[in-house]
């Protein structure tokens, strides 16, 4: 039996999502859970970099739910979170909300031009040496790593495609996979990233738990090459990330505890734009 399905399309810096509301007793969940890469396909589908449903939630104001563009299950996505606030205060919620995923409680504050979500995580990140190349392992709701090199700066598309592609694979260090982020400075609080993304498997226009990933490998680097810029107490970070599809800002608190530098209070901010609306039937 066919169910036509309304739906917005949705990006935040250029990554872009298919968005639904499925609060409603007879939404079609498995229906659209088992569609996903078709409704992603960018030639025969609608065409996104993952697919976002707004489910209903027991203690918070709802529940958020993403799959990759090929149907698996991405953990966090920073961009993803950002525009389904907005597509939520659109239809009605507050513009100071808390939503559950992956059972953790989030926070998001939707504004004019930008939306913040508030990340109830804590990064532990680790150094680690890939074929002669230093990359930082950071979860930052979802695994990534990061590598921070003034050459990307010059390097082409193809590379970042092959690069990210190996080293997503690399399941002997990896047994889940991970996103790749190729970074590069270009002011002290301003970063260049690219980001090759499991699950798209391929680049995207931005990722945006790439970006925390990636601002807390530099400020980890940062305190590791210079040990003196160690903070005595909590202080405040402020870093922008250029990435293809446009600006994203991460914010976050670091301190000092047993001699090792603990995230806290990260919180990413940025775009989310509405494309269309429109109507699928599955």
């Amino acid at each position: 039996m066919s169910h036509p399905i309304d739906f917005v399309k949705m990006h935040g810096a250029g990554n872009d999502f298919i968005i639904m509301d499925a609060r409603p007793a007879d939404f079609p969940v498995p229906a659209v859970l088992a569609r996903v890469p078709d409704l992603c396909n960018r030639r025969t589908g609608i065409g996104a970099d993952g697919v976002l449903l707004l489910l209903p939630s027991d203690d918070t104001d709802y529940t958020m739910h993403y799959l990759n563009a090929d149907g698996t299950e991405a953990g966090m996505c920073g961009n993803g979170a950002r525009c389904l606030a907005r597509f939520a205060v659109d239809r009605g919620l507050p513009g100071k909300l808390v939503f559950t995923a992956n059972k953790l409680h989030y926070r998001a504050e939707v504004y004019d031009q930008y939306v913040s979500v508030h990340f109830p995580v804590e990064p532990d990140p680790v150094l680690k040496i890939i074929d002669g190349t230093a990359w930082y392992v950071v979860y930052s709701g979802t695994e990534h790593v990061v590598s921070i090199d003034p050459k990307y700066l010059n390097s082409p598309d193809r590379f970042f495609r092959e690069k990210g592609r190996l080293i997503r694979n690399r399941v002997d260090l990896f047994p889940a996979g991970t996103n790749v982020n190729f970074a590069s400075i270009l002011e002290q609080n301003r970063l260049r990233l690219v980001t090759y993304e499991r699950g798209v498997e391929d680049l995207t226009l931005a990722c945006g738990t790439g970006a925390i990933a990636t601002a807390i490998a530099r400020c980890y680097s940062n305190m590791n090459e210079k040990p003196d810029t160690l903070p005595p107490s909590e202080m405040d970070h402020h870093i922008q990330i250029e990435c293809p599809g446009g600006p994203l800002e991460v914010s976050f608190s670091v301190t000092l505890e047993h001699d090792k530098p603990v995230y806290r209070n990260i919180i990413l901010h940025g775009p989310a734009v509405t494309v269309y609306e429109g109507r699928v039937t599955l």
